[in-house]
């Protein structure tokens, strides 16, 4: 049995012949290697994190024993200033 095309078809079977596959092509985006430009975004968005988030601890990390280092510097000054005083240094002596 053969079938009659509608318009339709017609049209589709005309479009589909060496020409139109050859302008179809033409059409098309190159072929590209590598990754897309979202993946590299999202690769150097979560390479950016990272980094921040490794900075900001290590800053952390640095001023808490800062901190501990000054206050222990701070408080070895007060016991050798008080250990000075005891000893009868004059501290108004070095002010000429």
């Amino acid at each position: 049995m053969s079938r009659v095309p509608e318009n339709g078809e017609e049209m589709a079977s005309e479009a589909s012949g060496p020409v139109a596959g050859e302008a179809a092509q033409a059409k098309a985006s190159p072929v590209r290697s590598g990754p897309s430009w979202k993946q590299v975004a999202v690769a150097a968005g979560g390479f950016a994190v990272t980094v921040v988030g490794a900075v900001v601890v290590t800053l952390v990390a640095t001023h808490n024993s800062a901190r501990r280092a000054n206050a222990a510097a701070y408080a070895h000054g007060l016991l050798d200033g008080a250990e000075a005083a005891r000893n009868g240094y004059d501290f108004d002596e070095d002010d000429d």
